[in-house]
């Protein structure tokens, strides 16, 4: 059974669930009637059940609940201006609307389903921020993912394995006891949940192409265990303009970030960076999280560039990847 944004919206119909319902954009009644449905079910037959809340995609909350903008954290790949404060503010207003739909499902699923009951919360991508959705930056592919399953999965544990979204489909039929098919692409994270084993993937494949006409700009990328990530940009002559850019309504902090870097060297080098770039990125995300230094030319770090290019062209072989270009680009006269 489905409830809210599990897939992309009219989407989840499609998806062959036996109950779909409240998938349209912003449709904030469905985390509620999810709760009401399993109260009033009646079956004890397995049950597998999705819960989608909008929260915190966009349009984030004009109510920030006394959150104080000026005492927030802006991470270093974000222009720090008062208006980019604002905006944070309804973000992390939308993520307190998100957790605390999250706690009423967990409050529901146990009072109702009892405690023997296995909980997976993740995101699909990042947020709608420069160098977050829609990138292959961490911030728009490292998600949460949070499990739960009392006696099984040791609560409080932080695991450092790679998983891939390719991974939860398998780990649910391997909870619920199921027969994997041969055809499946993913792996079951499980004996990581369990404690059977510390690492599950030693390298993540990612990829973006576009979304119409928003952010036409194909990228490819490979990020192994020890946190190095290689970037491979198909079409650098591209100007990179997604929703943040064109779309404002939801990102009037943009206005902002522009104004700053006639002034700012170093806001305009963040929105040069999120809009114009190499063909080639090489980052060492443990020592450079939000990936500020591109590594791609530095001697050092050659061979860990070279590994990661075969292994992404391989990928790319056996996926049959087609480097389609979707939607209209827009063209810059030159890519630094």
């Amino acid at each position: 059974a489905s409830f809210g944004k599990v897939g992309h919206y009219r989407q989840t119909s499609e998806y062959g669930f036996d109950i779909a319902r409240h998938f349209n954009y912003h449709e904030d009644v469905a985390v509620g009637n999810a709760i009401k449905w399993l109260e009033n079910r009646k079956s004890d037959k397995p049950l597998c059940l999705f819960v989608g809340t909008n929260w915190p995609h966009v349009p984030w909350p004009e109510n920030t609940n006394g959150i104080d903008a000026a005492a927030l954290t802006v991470p270093p790949n974000h222009v720090d201006s008062k208006i980019s404060r604002q905006w944070r503010a309804r973000y992390m207003a939308a993520i307190q609307k998100m957790d605390s739909e999250l706690g009423d499902v967990l409050d529901a699923a146990h009072r109702i389903l009892g405690e023997d009951t296995f909980i997976l919360h993740t995101s699909d991508h990042g947020a709608q921020w420069p160098f977050g959705k829609w990138t292959l930056y961490d911030d728009g592919v490292r998600t949460p993912m949070i499990c739960s399953w009392p006696g099984k999965v040791a609560a409080g544990v932080r695991s450092d394995a790679m998983v891939s979204w390719i991974d939860v489909l398998p780990t649910l039929i391997d909870v619920a006891g199921g027969d994997l098919p041969s055809n499946v692409d993913g792996k079951s994270f499980l004996p990581v949940l369990t404690g059977k084993t510390t690492k599950h993937r030693d390298i993540i494949f990612t990829t973006h192409s576009g979304d119409g006409n928003f952010n036409v700009y194909p990228t490819r990328a490979a990020i192994n265990a020890d946190g190095f990530k290689y970037i491979r940009n198909l079409h650098p002559e591209f100007q990179f303009g997604s929703h943040v850019t064109k779309a404002t309504d939801d990102s009037a902090y943009w206005k902002s970030w522009i104004e700053e870097a006639m002034d700012s060297e170093s806001a305009r080098d963040l929105v040069d960076d999120y809009q114009f770039r190499t063909k080639e990125e090489l980052y060492n995300t443990k020592a450079d999280p939000y990936e500020r230094k591109n590594l791609i030319a530095d001697p050092a770090f050659t061979q860990q560039a070279a590994q990661l290019r075969l292994r992404l062209d391989s990928w790319m072989q056996q996926t049959g990847d087609t480097q389609t270009v979707f939607g209209t680009p827009e063209i810059i006269v030159s890519s630094r």
